[in-house]
């Protein structure tokens, strides 16, 4: 149950109005209403709230407080095993493997398998086999119905080609358009601290894209320094003891969702004049806490800001105002008491609202299309019709517990066995004797048995050492760790690797095996990723203005579909390179298809593709090139074949005797083409001429 902090008084008045007076002129049914939502959610994740420390604890290796006070009843060791730790970060660093070191980006765009064709380019195939049509029958040719419907089938299926390779052509820009965002968006950062949340918590959640506001720098004359504001869409965690859900929640688009905002005075003042924002309601949210701030404490809070390392309840005076933002349906009704025009009061409308204490100051219409809300939810186990799934702390927490209960065993049992125990005949000793220290040599003073039976004052005996049992106990139930969580220890390197493990190719189909556990975690990742994709896709099909990254795409994550291959698939494509390295599979495939398999070779080498198999563009020119070579040289080959005769019959300047004067010049008559032309002599001149008659075509 969460308790406020007073309020500081209002600096400066407004219009006379005291506080309840200033809070009543913005308080609306609406803002009445999102502050219901926000005490029921706040009510109803107090159990999810306990989990979620309960898991980090056990990642950070700490005991949960009923727990503590018991060991520390019993006395002993406290040791704590970190072998949760030890598979988070394994399954962190796995998966952070798959998703962020890929060469390649973590989506594609597919095509539509049929692109649709804009009504006027039907028209205009109808337009054009009609005039064909029409130009037939007027040179006197006989159409029939059939020859009529397959010239429109074949320039149809003609435009459908060009308009699917033109869409490709459009994905790929669409591609590079959407991967630039994601980086300035701070994409790649945000989804390593969402997989730290995904490792550790029941659910991890994930925001974007947000327009944001930020402050940009550019270079003007001399290099001058120019501060400009741009807008970017922007990516980020959230935290999920900030998210709250409402009480029967499924997912992210059902019933209401309310994310909890900290924000200083810049945020606030950044948000001033942007749309749907009441910049009256805000200026009073600033002139109230901006220096102070404002919190409301909830349950949990402050050791959250423990486990973090952060001060525990700092002070107010670092200005954070607890700033609510609301997603869900209401009535139009309440849109239209807030001041929202072109509003039907009987409609359900998606909105979007920003609460700070009770006064209501921004408000808009959920910009996307069908209504979704730009968060994406994963978990490691998912729970069906369940916002909050099952964490991997959670699946190992019993051999957690076992393994710590192992541990602080052996500790202790190490500790009272590492040297002998000591009983002693106290009423046999003299006063003053020091029972408590032992040491060499030591002389132990003692009267007489009075007994009669000889038994010594003093007796030593040592305790058993069970360590090897213990420790038995410890590795059984650490084993069990590796088969319920699904990453074995040799994931992340161990030694201790028996049987096919001892072999390369056996710790390889290991390692594949496991990595079967390790894909449907990262499935679910690759949804989050792919929403996020799908709403910037959306965004920039809505408002970016370049017609040609624009098309009908489908998303798809690459992060399962990597860790699938990435083991053998650079090991498939040598295999296949050198299976096809013969003259046979080389008519095949063609000259493009081994530059496409040489490419995708090397891009999986991490080589600039660029610089050893040349773009489809340049391969297209160095054909062209090569086939107007060929054409000069047989042209060339043609003339000089033709030239003797030519010699043959020309008349010459000869001596008596018919021999041509020493040193005289033959002189030649200059070929001529068929046209009148010069014949060239030079292959630069053949390619002109080619080009002049349109041999190139």
């Amino acid at each position: 149950m969460g308790y406020a902090i007073n309020r500081p008084q209002v600096e400066i008045e407004i219009d006379g109005e005291d506080d309840l007076q200033s809070n009543a002129r913005f308080e609306s049914n609406l803002g009445a209403y999102v502050g219901k939502c926000w005490d029921e959610a706040k009510t109803a994740k107090a159990v999810i709230v306990e989990r979620l420390l309960k898991c980090e604890r056990q990642r950070r290796g700490e005991y949960d407080p009923d727990r503590m006070m018991e060991i520390q009843r019993v006395g002993g060791s406290d040791i704590y095993m970190m072998l949760t730790d030890v598979k988070c970060r394994a399954a962190e660093a796995w998966i952070s493997d798959v998703m962020l070191n890929q060469q390649d980006r973590v989506f594609d765009l597919k095509v539509s398998n049929t692109p649709q064709m804009p009504p006027e380019m039907r028209r205009n195939i109808i337009d054009l086999v009609r005039m064909e049509a029409e130009q037939f029958i007027a040179e006197g040719g006989e159409l029939h119905p059939e020859i009529f419907r397959a010239r429109m089938e074949e320039v149809h299926e003609a435009i459908s080609q060009r308009l699917k390779q033109e869409a490709e052509d459009a994905a790929r820009r669409m591609g590079d358009k959407i991967e630039d965002q994601l980086g300035r968006g701070k994409f790649q950062p945000e989804l390593k601290n969402f997989i730290n949340d995904f490792t550790t918590f029941p659910s991890a959640i994930m925001k974007g894209p947000v327009i944001k506001r930020r402050k940009g720098m550019a270079w003007g004359p001399e290099f001058t320094p120019i501060v400009m504001t741009e807008f970017v869409e922007e990516f980020e965690r959230v935290s999920p003891y900030d998210i709250f859900p409402a009480p029967a929640s499924t997912g992210v688009n059902d019933a209401y969702l309310i994310q909890r905002h900290r924000l200083n005075a810049n945020s606030l003042q950044a948000m001033r004049g942007t749309p749907g924002v009441d910049n009256d309601a805000l200026q009073t949210v600033i002139d109230r806490f901006a220096m102070s701030g404002y919190r409301t404490w909830i349950q949990g809070d402050n050791e959250e800001r423990v486990l973090a390392g952060k001060p525990f309840r700092y002070p107010l005076l670092s200005g954070e105002v607890e700033t609510i933002e609301f997603w869900g349906s209401v009535t139009g009704q309440y849109l239209v008491e807030w001041g929202m025009t072109d509003i039907d009061p009987e409609e359900i409308y998606e909105i979007n609202a920003w609460w700070t204490d009770g006064i209501m100051w921004k408000v808009v219409l959920n910009p996307d299309p069908l209504g979704h809300r730009p968060y994406g939810v994963a978990s490691w186990e998912d729970v069906p019709h369940s916002f909050w799934g099952v964490a991997l702390p959670e699946i190992m927490r019993d051999n957690q517990t076992m393994c710590n209960a192992a541990a602080r065993s052996i500790a202790n049992n190490m500790a009272v066995a590492s040297g002998p125990q000591v009983e002693v005949t106290v009423d046999r000793l003299p006063d003053g004797e020091q029972i408590t220290e032992i040491y060499p040599w030591k002389i132990w003073q003692a009267t007489s048995d009075r007994t009669g039976g000889g038994q010594p004052a003093v007796r030593f005996f040592q305790p058993s050492m069970n360590a090897q049992e213990l420790l038995g106990v410890f590795m059984q139930f650490a084993k069990q760790a590796d088969e319920v969580t699904g990453i074995p220890n040799y994931v992340y390197g161990s030694s201790a690797v028996s049987g096919a493990g001892r072999t390369a190719s056996g710790l390889s189909m290991l390692m594949d095996n496991a990595s079967k556990g390790i894909k449907q975690a990262i499935a679910a990742i690759d949804g989050v990723v792919a929403g996020m994709v799908q709403k910037l896709y959306i965004h920039n099909m809505m408002f970016d203005s370049d017609p040609y990254i624009k098309g009908d795409f489908r998303v798809v994550a690459k992060g399962a579909i990597g860790l699938l291959h990435k083991e053998t698939l650079q090991m498939r494509r040598n295999e296949f390179l050198m299976a096809t390295a013969n003259p046979i599979d080389s008519q095949i495939t063609g000259v493009e298809g081994r530059a496409y398999l040489l490419r995708e070779a090397a891009r999986g080498l991490q080589m600039d593709t660029n610089k050893i198999v040349p773009d489809q563009n340049s391969m297209e020119e160095q054909k062209i090139q090569a086939r107007a070579q060929m054409l000069a040289q047989q042209m060339l080959q043609q003339m000089a074949n033709q030239m003797p005769q030519q010699q043959m019959a020309a008349p010459q300047e000869a001596l008596p005797g018919g021999m041509p004067a020493e040193g005289t010049a033959v002189p030649q008559e200059v070929p001529q083409m068929a046209d009148g032309g010069m014949v060239p002599n030079t292959a630069e001149q053949v390619l002109r001429s080619l080009a002049n008659t349109n041999l190139m075509q």
